[in-house]
């Protein structure tokens, strides 16, 4: 029997677009020279902010090729179909795969939705690993933010992946004993 693959998720909160493109392209350089796949779910558009941060590197050229031909557009995709068609294309088996969601905690959690669905319906073995990462804009959401941290594991700021009780501190329920 073929088990299911492994799937961790992070969260981070950004300023603005060009916070986003500056905060996540250290990150993306490094997994890029590692040969790991990324799969973008984007409400806007980040092309021209991540073109603009490459520009101002210093990169190799060919490594930034390649980080420019991650899909940087807007995938204003509301279809499971549509999702599930870019998934079957990006994923590699047996390989390590980021999937980037960003935008507003509503398309987040419809994205969500689709990702579950997909990862339900289609089995990987335990050699191909998934990495969510939502990035949800400061300004957007109003929401409180213990709700969002407590549906990941890890939170992605400047300084890295970090597990989330090391940069919040949180409230653990109390257990009833009768």
């Amino acid at each position: 029997m073929e088990r299911k693959c492994a799937i961790k998720k992070s969260c981070s909160f950004y300023i603005n677009d060009m916070h986003f493109a500056t905060m996540v392209m250290p990150f993306i350089n490094k997994q890029v020279e590692n040969g790991v796949k990324f799969i973008t779910f984007l409400e806007n558009n980040y092309e021209n902010n991540i073109e603009l941060v490459l520009e101002r590197t210093l990169i190799k050229e060919e490594q930034k090729r390649k980080i420019l031909n991650i899909r940087w557009r807007e995938n204003k995709t509301n279809k499971y179909v549509n999702v599930e068609k870019i998934l079957k294309e990006k994923i590699e088996k047996d390989k390590e795969n980021i999937i980037i969601v960003n935008g507003n905690k509503e398309y987040i959690n419809m994205m969500h939705d689709f990702l579950e669905k997909f990862f339900a319906k289609h089995n990987y073995n335990e050699s191909t690993t998934i990495f969510i990462m939502d990035f949800y804009e400061v300004g957007i959401f109003n929401d409180n933010i213990a709700d969002i941290l407590d549906t990941h594991e890890i939170i992605f700021n400047t300084s890295g992946e970090h597990k989330i009780e090391e940069v919040f501190e949180r409230k653990k329920a109390k257990i009833k004993i009768n």
